[in-house]
């Protein structure tokens, strides 16, 4: 079936001049121009909140929605609250996820949509081949990879901006996980996965928001959504740990007591460190997996159950628009 209507998704804090450029952009994009777009901007508790000029309601972008949220959540459960009032109000053929301040290119949106006709049941997600980040930022970065590889057993190499055939949306709504992490979901929901690459864009105005702190907690989130698997691995360690300490307190107590090898007078010392260090690990085992199992037993909330609770206000700049029109 051909593509017909797309929904854009994008969350917005205090950064509305950037949206009204994007929404610009949208309007004149060749690639969007055969279909019906619909930017939904998902306001994350934004001092004030400035829509796009009627102006833009041109060409390929028919309609701009402003989801109005009670209190700011964050990027991530904005997307998430987003896509759950798509699905729950629209009815579109893709969903494309992305930021709003340029730093996806509306320009990359061509080479995903190609992708996609070429693998029609796949996610396609934007991976970055080139960061334009200071130096410390990018070591971070990197740092983060290397520990969510180390802690899950997986490399994690995009972010949000991604398309998402309709079909493939309740993979991730229904998963809890789309609360906290957006790309860290799309992998555990196992979908198929096609990586376009992408070169980062420029912000069409104002600074980033991310900084050390931000990308710490984004770190940390992504990681929560694999937590039965970190558990997992962080058992298996303690296992080898076990296994280690125990043969270590053997091999001890045999040299000590069963042979004329000479031990040192502080062995005794090294046999009672090494059991206090085996009863540790085995009361952490236990308590991971008390945990795991105390969290597979919680049911967690989903986006759309939340979406309720945090939606302040719907706008639709295709009303003003008939309203302006009325007037004239």
């Amino acid at each position: 079936m051909p593509i017909q209507k797309i929904v854009l998704v994008t969350p917005v804090f205090n950064d509305w001049e950037s949206l009204a450029i994007l929404a610009g952009k949208l309007t004149h994009l060749p690639e969007l121009q055969p279909y019906e777009v619909t930017l939904v901007a998902v306001d994350d508790g934004s001092i004030n909140v400035v829509a796009p000029p009627v102006a833009v309601l041109s060409g390929c972008l028919r309609d701009v929605i402003v989801l109005r949220l009670n209190s700011n959540l964050g990027h991530q459960r904005a997307i998430a609250l987003g896509l759950a009032h798509v699905h729950a109000t629209l009815s579109p053929d893709l969903v494309i996820v992305m930021d709003s301040d340029g730093e996806d290119s509306p320009e990359a949106i061509g080479s995903m949509l190609e992708a996609h006709l070429a693998n029609p049941g796949a996610l396609i997600a934007a991976q970055r081949v080139k960061r334009s980040e200071g130096f410390l930022f990018r070591t971070f970065y990197q740092l983060y990879k290397m520990v969510f590889r180390f802690l899950t057993g997986r490399p994690i190499s995009f972010g949000n901006f991604s398309v998402i055939p309709a079909a493939r949306v309740p993979n991730l709504l229904f998963n809890s996980g789309i609360w906290n992490n957006f790309a860290a979901t799309v992998m555990k929901c196992r979908v198929p996965l096609v990586f376009v690459p992408t070169i980062r864009g420029k912000r069409y105005a104002g600074e980033s928001k991310m900084n050390f702190t931000s990308l710490l907690i984004h770190g940390f989130s992504a990681i929560s959504v694999f937590t039965d698997v970190v558990i997992g691995r962080i058992l298996s360690m303690l296992v080898g740990l076990i296994f280690l300490t125990a043969s270590a307190v053997i091999i001890v107590v045999w040299l000590k007591f069963f042979t004329n090898a000479f031990v040192p007078g502080y062995a005794t010392n090294v046999i009672l460190f090494l059991v206090s260090t085996l009863l540790t690990a085995l009361f952490t085992g236990f308590l991971l997996v008390l945990s795991l199992l105390a969290t597979r037993e919680r049911s967690s909330a989903l986006p759309s159950e939340l979406l309720k609770h945090h939606l302040r206000e719907v706008r639709h700049l295709r009303a003003l628009q008939a309203v302006e029109r009325s007037v004239s």
